[in-house]
């Protein structure tokens, strides 16, 4: 089971480390966001 997380990556769909690197950033974009469009719009008044 060790050896063989070495050539299978957790996420199948990953190919390349660069598309985890997208997805997280996306990720990452998102939520954040996701928290910036909350505060705008928790006090209206502001």
């Amino acid at each position: 089971m060790a050896n063989d997380s070495k050539n299978a990556p957790q996420i199948s769909s990953s190919d390349s480390p660069m598309v985890v690197l997208i997805w997280g950033a996306a990720l990452l974009g998102g939520i954040a966001a996701f928290i910036a469009w909350g505060m705008t719009h928790a006090y209206p008044g502001g």
